[in-house]
């Protein structure tokens, strides 16, 4: 575990502030790069976009394609139950997950969660109910379902979308976690920019936090992806967290190829690496991954899957397998 280092050993939180207003700015200002398909004319201004004839008939195909792209993507990451739709879906929904994980060197443990929103009537789907419910931390591992229920955190929220459209969301959410240590309030701001560049998708994504355990911080996420042969999506993941607590950058850096085998059936496969900025860059760990996801019955219940091997600085990077299964049940529209 690396240990946090003095306060001028780090960069300061407002440098972190700085680049994340620069991000906003650009996202908020900026027009979409997939501006062809909005009209071409700027009534507020009376002017009209550049353009060249000669290429105006290849517009209807570049949209195509780039439609094509993000709706495969999105249907793979609504079966794969990704965070991220969960995240930006505006329907009500509950999710529950109960895992087995058998780890190399250790006894099997069990993990439960269960994670739903409802979104508030007469509020034009803007103001949503959130309820969370994960592991204690640190928490010793559970030998039956029963006592991974039982150690569980509830966290209560309220979430605001301020903005909604197809390449640009942002929304608040403000809530508390109860803890066996006493409440742990919250505050998150999240924005979201969506941008095509031909074949290729590429989604930037902001959160700013606030915990009252670890104090403020901030997430930059880039991911870029490209579909491939109708039934694969390549995607890269870079994801850099920054704690004003402990004074340093977590980072990840993932590649994942995802093939859709069927309609019912998909398989993700995934190499990684995690790395520390203090108290120097470092790599801190290597992942490689194979998860598979079957459809069990109509669209509520799914299993899955996930052999994984792990190679920790810790222990040198020697290699440590595990293997997860999954069942989720699926309640409401996601």
């Amino acid at each position: 575990m690396v240990q946090p280092s003095s306060p001028n050993a780090a960069p300061p939180f407002n440098l972190i502030c700085g680049c994340t207003s620069l991000f906003f700015s650009i996202l908020l200002c900026a027009p979409p790069l997939h501006a062809a398909a909005e009209t071409n004319t700027n009534s507020a201004e009376g002017t009209t976009e550049p353009r060249i004839p000669l290429l105006e008939p290849l517009d209807s195909t570049r949209n195509a394609v780039s439609h094509q792209v993000t709706e495969f993507a999105n249907w793979l990451d609504n079966f794969f139950g990704d965070e991220r739709i969960y995240d930006e879906s505006q329907n009500s929904s509950l999710k529950l997950n109960l895992l087995q994980i058998n780890e190399e060197g250790y006894q099997p443990r069990y993990e439960a969660n269960l994670q739903g929103k409802l979104t508030l009537p007469n509020t034009q789907k803007r103001l949503e109910l959130l309820f969370e419910s994960d592991p204690e931390e640190n928490a010793n591992a559970d030998n039956t379902i029963a006592e991974a229920v039982e150690a569980q955190e509830q966290s209560l929220g309220l979430r605001y979308i301020q903005l909604s459209t197809d390449w640009l969301r942002a929304n608040t959410d403000v809530g508390v976690r109860f803890r066996s240590g006493g409440l742990d309030s919250f505050v998150r701001f999240r924005l979201r920019g969506l941008f095509h560049f031909g074949h290729w998708n590429l989604r930037a994504t902001e959160t700013l936090f606030w915990r009252d355990s670890t104090g403020p911080g901030a997430t930059t996420r880039l991911d870029i992806e490209r579909r491939f042969a109708k039934t694969w999506l390549f995607r890269a993941t870079s994801k850099a967290t920054w704690l004003d607590k402990t004074r340093q950058f977590d980072m990840n850096q993932d590649f994942f190829l995802i093939h859709t085998i069927n309609k019912h059936r998909a398989i993700i496969y995934r190499t990684g690496l995690t790395a520390v900025s203090e108290p120097k860059m470092q790599t801190t760990g290597y992942v490689v991954s194979v998860r598979l996801r079957q459809q069990i019955h109509r669209d509520w219940l799914f299993f899955e899957i996930n052999p994984k091997v792990v190679y920790p600085q810790a222990e040198d990077f020697h290699s440590r397998h595990s293997l997860t299964f999954k069942l989720e049940v699926v309640f409401g529209g996601v």
